[in-house]
């Protein structure tokens, strides 16, 4: 009876750490149609240092994918557009393993997914925190060099709605 109990806890514990890190399209509905107006800050590969950019973004909700084009204020060359799709169960982000979903108590979703990729050409692990709210949303990709002990902030969006 001790072994079944203590199995039916492990299960329920796994599953409920598993749901934790489960995002649903449905969830994220409230950011269909919506327009946003913000900043990119970057660090510079060239010099190391800080550079920030006002852009808007439109986001639409297509399926199971979250669509976003973005427009760069001052350099319009760089404007975009980036589909990603939620995939396997909404445990990933694209090819982002999604480590962490939470909603604070004011209704901010918390997104943090994790990739293997490169920076500067060196192989690191890439962490980016999504911020969805009513009327915020931010990224911000910090850089884990796979020989560096501590990470930095590569870049972050942060937006208002508009």
């Amino acid at each position: 009876m001790k072994n079944a109990i203590t199995l039916l806890l492990t299960v329920l514990l796994t599953s409920a750490a598993y749901a934790q890190n489960k995002v649903s399209i449905s969830k994220l509905e409230f950011l269909n149609n919506t327009s946003w107006s913000g900043n990119l800050m970057y660090i510079n590969y060239g010099d190391g240092k800080e550079v920030t950019l006002r852009t808007t973004m439109q986001v639409e909700i297509k399926g199971d994918k979250i669509v976003m084009h973005t427009q760069f204020t001052d350099e319009p060359s760089a404007n975009s557009k980036n589909s990603t799709k939620l995939k396997n169960d909404g445990t990933y982000l694209g090819d982002e393993e999604i480590i962490e979903y939470s909603t604070s108590e004011n209704g901010i979703q918390k997104i943090v997914t994790q990739f293997k990729g490169k920076d500067a050409n060196k192989r690191a692990t890439l962490y980016k925190t999504y911020l969805l709210g009513e009327n915020e949303f931010s990224i911000t990709k910090k850089v884990q060099y796979d020989d560096a002990d501590e990470g930095f902030v590569r870049n972050r969006y942060t937006y208002t709605k508009i």
